[in-house]
């Protein structure tokens, strides 16, 4: 139907993780046994990295690193409950989450963590 439209615009998840709308968790998602590159959405980083200012950057960062796992293990959970499926909903830090598992820019596999109401 569009095949022989000109694209006006496409905005590439390259862009996404430069521009800071999307989140860079890949490393920590493979230390939870995620294969395919991860990113989380600014609003879920936001409850991620919601330390208060009396933490020390240390603490902090084991904060954040826990927070992070949460997540994570709680996605990991819902793949393996939910299969054949590219989306799974879960509950995690007090939020209802959803995750999607797309073709990224090169087409390979990538995951996406949003908190419900953003897409």
């Amino acid at each position: 139907m569009f095949a022989d439209d000109e694209l006006i615009y496409s905005y590439t998840r390259a862009q996404a993780l430069a521009d800071g709308v999307l989140v860079d968790i890949t490393e920590r998602a493979r230390q939870n046994g995620i294969k395919y590159p991860t990113a989380c959405t600014t609003g879920l980083w936001a409850l991620i990295d919601c330390i208060p200012d009396s933490d020390t950057d240390e603490l902090a960062g084991i904060v954040r690193d826990v927070r992070a796992d949460a997540v994570l293990r709680e996605m990991l959970a819902a793949i393996r409950a939910a299969r054949g499926t590219d989306r799974v909903n879960f509950r995690a830090l007090g939020a209802e989450l959803w995750a999607q598992c797309g073709p990224g820019d090169t087409a390979a596999p990538v995951i996406t963590i949003m908190r419900q109401g953003e897409d």
